[in-house]
């Protein structure tokens, strides 16, 4: 129940709207700069630079200041030639590289002329960066277009940078976090592209298409990888900026295409598939890529067209799930003794099962679950044998497939208009539809994502005289999106509601096109912003301002049809709940109500910063910033919003104080109050201790920086009653129409009762008693602290960079920040009965602490929380030269985070953790190991021309020797932290408004981690994380394992405190011994480690009689030695598969869409001109 509901709901989340914040405002652009000297290490004022496009021929000058230095600034990304003349010295030139980002550095010393016409000619010039404390890492066009990249992902370039951690857990095909940066959220990144914001600020991740994916690598010339700001552009996102910049036409006439092919027949089975005897299910995957570029009119107008796209048959392993016709028949039976034959509850039950029998594939099914030889989960029934000896469950693995497609189409025009003014215009276009969920149970649940998008820039560059400059950028965008099922009306004709089994190993979902989210956003954005740049002796002056606004509208449902939550499976033998035990065996229903599904949410918001960058010695170089960010309260146009009056922490919770009192509606802005400015100011240096003659640079930096709010709280006020209706009802009748009552009839009454007493001015116990035979369950509601900030982050580092010569570096560097203000939300807020909570319900007058009987959960957002992270990355960088051409890349990085509540607060990083603190008052209580907190992590990329007609001392045909090139990733790291929860308490508490999750309570002292991976497959179970809770006897009675680490499920009297089972005893009484107290803590244990390595293998031959034309013919290896990597163990103390595994780890993203954990061969062929 937990995952599948976490993904669909996630999947709903990455909705198109376009951020807001003004991240990287000369993200398009570069800049170069230096200090000239001569032999004798004093600096030359006046000395003419002049740089020029090699591909455009455009050309720029300047001279040096009194202290030597000069300075470019919004270059455009290319290869220069960098010419240096001064009188009495000879001419120096180089062939220099710009790069998006901080400045590079490419210092000149000048040689006295022993004749006037001598020129020094260096084909690469040593750069370093020694401008400013900002820490990047640039991959060129060769990484981006060689190094094997699965499916061809924008964000998969920026993994194997340092201090990133690629997010191998995140279960859902590329749709969320992707990668966390030194400690920082998975949402915490700003995306550009050309300077223009590419960011989904509704959970603050980069906008992609239906399959996950961000397409755009063919027509990307560079991305820069910030992962360290202190200058003043730099803003809208904390953990760093990713900034893409597209390619362009050049004077020739130049373009390649791609094509890539991947089928089953090239790829390894599944660890896990295998494992359970079962082929390799079908696949196959069709990716294109193909551009054209070139002269207009030859050094004025240029074009670039690109067009990327593919076409998958994506497979779907589905491990199934059945009922036994033995359950069946038993249950039938039970339920027309209950209801009668020919009851509501006997014709929704058959229709049930017939569903069931009817899955594709199950005459293949065995008896029992995948882990439980019986698959009852815990259930038993002596009448029967359930349980005992005849299996309630039967299980089978499918595969399905279902084509899905994406397309990128995209152009762009630059024009030269003179020589102080350039411009591009550039346009997009993407659209497609991926299969998003292939149902177990029949096809006509399906479901799919609909995705298209476009979006236009302008940008144009002005140079107001050789100290002045800006730079103007006017983008606008329009996003589709929409979630929904493949079959809406068969779906609803055949189940019209979602039945999803609480514990895990019971039977498959089934149902739910109309419980899951179906929603359709489509958001239009603007973002002009511009920047200014001048220089004032060793003073360069930056300024900017960036403004931005986004109109979405919006149509989504939420549990309309209702989702039925059977807590244990007797509840649902027993047609809902058993009244033996109600509090335990029970069936929760979900459901949601509105009149006004459409709503349309607007945001904004205009950011501003002043820097200046002070060249104080020709060796030292200090950047001091300041940035003004304003991000807008959320607003709704029609008045979609309604909330408390007040925080619900501070309204009154008198019983008898009407519901229209507490709750308005109609509201223009969701929150009560919101940080209207928020001040970043910020200070970096950089320093060349022996002298700019040297290549070393010690450089760091100390500043403020800020995320946004992530939009997606916005519609939790949307959600609100009397706006959004949504009851949680229990412990009743889970068939419609059954009497005498019923969980549907009880919502239905509950919103009708609700609505009409809101409207009459009515308390709660004046609905009630309007209709005595009303089962009146209150709604849940969201509420937000008083006054919310945005999340803060103080950052710091210090890093030493080393040349090594003109194609070697070494940097070494330490990082760390503290944050505050960090969102986080508590579902809690009205709980009681359990530790620590209120003992009970409020009266008229309330007696404090209790909790409010008007409402059933509450959720309360605010931003309290805070994390610290400390971490040191080494990185070494090398450019082959003697012995072929290209470059490798290695990072390694050790660090610790620590927080309350991870990656932002609305989204989890991965699976194994929890968002919410156990305890509603004790947030502290919460802090530990971030869900990104991994302490070693390595990661390279290598992209090698094999030097082979040197190894064979000049022996062998070129065309058969020459053009063979190796590339490459290779990642490894140290395992993900997890919690082990008592998901059994957790839900049985429900009935409390508790709808957190528990921690299991230590027996004792817990040991120190043990390894952990392949042993723990559920298909092996040799040697399981955690030891089993309990053993299972041969009459299938349980007893606790006495070597258990915590107390029994449900033995939990408190947060951290439980009983023991008793000594004399323990199987049938697992809560009869002493009482303990013991903290687990938040995310104590690891998960396995990772590692893995992708190799690409191309043979590129010249074309004869095309001199520009090459073609390259190779093989791609995505996990090339077939290394299983295993996810999380089973984290529930009270599931019969506690600590076994069940799924793999893997990329992000992949050929398929989504990762896959086996090897894939991908063929590719690739024409260039």
């Amino acid at each position: 129940m937990r995952l599948g509901t976490k993904f669909r709901v996630a999947v709903l989340l990455v909705g198109p709207l376009l951020v807001g914040g003004a991240s990287g405002q000369t993200a398009s652009s570069g800049a170069l700069s230096g200090v000239v000297i001569d032999k004798t290490n004093a600096v030359v004022p006046r000395a003419a630079v002049e740089i020029t496009d090699v591909a455009k021929g455009t050309t720029d000058s300047t001279k040096t200041n009194g202290e030597g230095v000069y300075q470019f600034s919004f270059l455009r990304p290319s290869t220069y030639t960098l010419k240096v003349m001064h009188s009495g010295f000879q001419e120096e030139r180089r062939s220099v590289t710009v790069q998006v980002g901080p400045p590079v550095t490419v210092n000149i010393t000048l040689i006295v002329a022993k004749t006037s016409s001598e020129i020094t000619v260096t084909d690469e010039a040593p750069i370093i960066q020694a401008e400013t404390g900002d820490v990047s890492t640039t991959m060129n066009q060769k990484q981006i277009s060689e190094v094997p990249n699965p499916g061809n992902d924008l964000t998969y370039i920026a993994q194997t940078a340092p201090g990133v951690v690629m997010n191998t857990d995140n279960g859902s095909a590329g749709y969320l976090a992707k990668f966390s940066i030194l400690g920082m959220p998975g949402y915490s990144y700003g995306f550009t592209v050309d300077g223009m914001d590419i960011t989904n600020n509704y959970i603050n991740s980069v906008r992609g298409g239906p399959l996950g994916l961000t397409l755009g690598a063919n027509q990307t010339e560079e991305a820069t990888v910030v992962t360290a700001t202190y200058s003043g552009q730099f803003g809208g996102a904390a953990g760093g900026n990713v900034n893409y910049v597209t390619k362009s036409g050049s004077n020739a006439l130049h373009g390649n295409a791609q094509y890539y092919w991947n089928g089953s027949v090239l790829n390894a089975n599944d660890w896990f598939v295998k494992a359970d005897g079962n082929p390799r299910p079908f696949s196959t995957a069709n990716q294109w890529a193909g551009s054209l570029g070139g002269p207009i009119r030859k050094d004025k107008l240029f074009f670039f067209f690109d067009t990327e796209g593919l076409r998958l048959v994506i497979p779907q392993v589905l491990f199934t799930l059945i009922p036994t016709p033995e359950f069946e028949d038993a249950t039938i039976k039970h339920i027309q003794f209950k209801f009668g034959a020919g009851s509501a509850s006997d014709i929704f039950y058959q229709k049930i099962f017939n569903l069931y029998d009817n899955t594709p594939g199950a005459d293949r099914a065995t008896d029992g679950g995948f882990s439980d030889p019986f698959g009852c989960t815990g259930f038993q029934d002596e009448q029967t044998g359930l349980g005992i000896n005849v299996p309630c469950a039967r299980n089978f693995t499918k595969t399905r497939s279902r084509p899905s497609q994406d397309t990128l189409t995209s152009g762009r025009v630059d024009w030269n208009i003179g020589q102080s003014d350039r411009v591009f215009f550039r346009v997009q276009e993407e659209g497609g539809i991926a299969a998003d969920g292939d149902d177990p149970i029949s096809p006509v649940f399906d479901s799919e994502l609909d995705n298209w998008r476009w979006q236009g820039q302008l940008l144009e560059t002005h140079a107001f005289s050789p100290a002045t400059a800006g730079q103007l950028l006017v983008g606008a965008s329009d996003h589709y999106w929409a979630y929904k099922s493949s079959h809406l009306a068969q779906a609803l004709t055949a189940f019209p509601s979602l039945l999803n089994f609480y514990v895990p190993g019971t039977f498959t979902n089934l149902g739910g096109p109309n419980a899951t989210p179906l929603c359709s956003i489509d958001t239009r954005a603007l973002q002009v912003s511009g920047d200014l740049i001048t220089t004032r002796g060793a003073h360069k002056l930056g300024f900017g301002i960036n403004v931005d606004r986004e109109h979405a509208l919006e149509n989504c449902t939420f549990n309309s049809g209702g989702q039925l939550i059977p807590q244990t499976l007797r509840a649902f033998y027993g047609g809902g709940f058993d009244p033996a035990s109600p509090k335990v065996d029970f069936t929760t229903l979900l459901q949601g109500f509105t009149a006004q599904p459409e709503h349309s949410p607007g945001y904004g918001g205009i950011q501003a910063y002043v820097q200046d960058e002070w060249r104080a010695r020709p060796n030292l170089a200090f950047t001091l910033g300041l940035r003004v960010e304003h991000r807008a309260n959320f607003r709704c146009d029609n008045h979609c919003f309604a909330r408390l009056v007040a925080p619900f922490e501070d309204i009154s919770h008198d019983p008898n104080q009407p519901y229209n009192k507490v709750l308005i509606t109609d509201q223009r802005r969701a929150l009560l109050n919101l940080d209207r400015i928020d001040w970043s100011p910020r200070f970096g240096f950089a320093w060349q201790p022996l002298g700019v003659s040297h290549s070393s640079v010690l450089r760091g930096g100390v500043g403020i920086l800020y995320d946004p709010i992530q939009e997606a709280l916005s519609q939790s006020f949307w959600l609100n009653a009397p706006k959004y209706n949504s009851f949680t009802a229990f412990a009743d009748n889970l068939t419609p129409s059954e009497s005498p009552s019923n969980l549907f009839q009880d919502t239905k009454d509950s919103n009708r009762a609700f609505l009409n007493g809101y409207a009459a001015g009515q308390t709660l116990a004046e609905i009630r008693g309007g209709n005595p035979n009303l089962n009146f369950f209150p709604p849940s509601l969201t509420s937000a602290e008083k006054k919310m900030h945005r999340p803060q982050y103080q950052k710091w580092s210090l890093q030493w960079e080393q040349g090594l010569g003109i194609r070697t570096s070494v940097n070494v560097g330490y990082f760390g920040h503290h944050g505050i203000h960090e969102l986080v939300s508590n579902p809690n807020a009205n709980a009681y009965g359990f530790g620590s909570l209120p003992p009970g319900q409020c009266g008229s007058p309330p007696v404090l602490p209790c909790s409010d009987p008007r409402f059933a959960g509450v959720t309360q957002w605010a931003t309290r929380a805070i994390s610290n992270y400390n971490g040191m990355v080494a990185s070494f960088r090398h450019q082959f030269s003697g012995w072929g051409s290209g470059l490798v890349q290695v990072n390694y990085t050790y660090g610790h985070a620590l927080d309350e509540v991870s990656n932002g607060g609305v989204l989890s990083f991965t699976q194994g953790s929890s968002l919410f603190s156990q305890d509603p008052s004790n947030l502290r209580g919460a802090y530990g190991p971030a869900e990104y907190d991994v302490r070693h992590s390595m990661n390279a990329n290598y992209v090698w021309q094999l030097p082979l007609k040197s190894v064979l001392r000049g022996h062998g045909p070129n065309v058969l020797v020459n053009g063979w090139q190796v590339s490459g990733t290779f990642f490894a790291r140290t395992g993900f932290p997890y919690t082990v929860f008592d998901f059994a308490r957790s839900g049985n508490l429900q009935q409390n408004n508790y709808f957190g999750a528990i921690y299991a309570v230590p027996a004792g002292p817990l040991p120190k981690g043990s390894a952990c991976g392949e042993t723990a497959a559920v298909e092996l179970n040799l040697h399981p994380c955690l030891p089993p809770q309990f053993f299972v006897q041969t009459d299938s009675t349980t007893v606790p394992n006495p070597n258990a680490l915590f107390v029994q499920s449900s033995c939990e009297t408190g947060f951290n405190s439980g009983h023991l089972p008793s000594a004399i005893d323990p199987a049938t009484d697992p809560c009869g011994g002493r009482l303990v107290s013991f903290a687990q803590g938040r995310n104590r244990f690891r998960g396995p480690s990772y590692f893995n390595t992708d190799l690409a293998v191309m043979k590129n031959t010249k074309i004869p009689g095309w001199e520009a034309g090459t073609l390259a013919l190779g093989v791609q290896f995505f996990n090339v030695l077939n290394h299983p990597n295993f996810g999380f163990p089973d984290n529930g103390s009270s599931n019969p598969t506690f600590g076994l595994i069940f799924y793999g780890e893997q990329s992000p993203t992949g050929i398929l869409g989504g990762g896959s954990s086996a090897r894939m061969i991908q063929l590719k062929a690739e024409l260039r001109f």
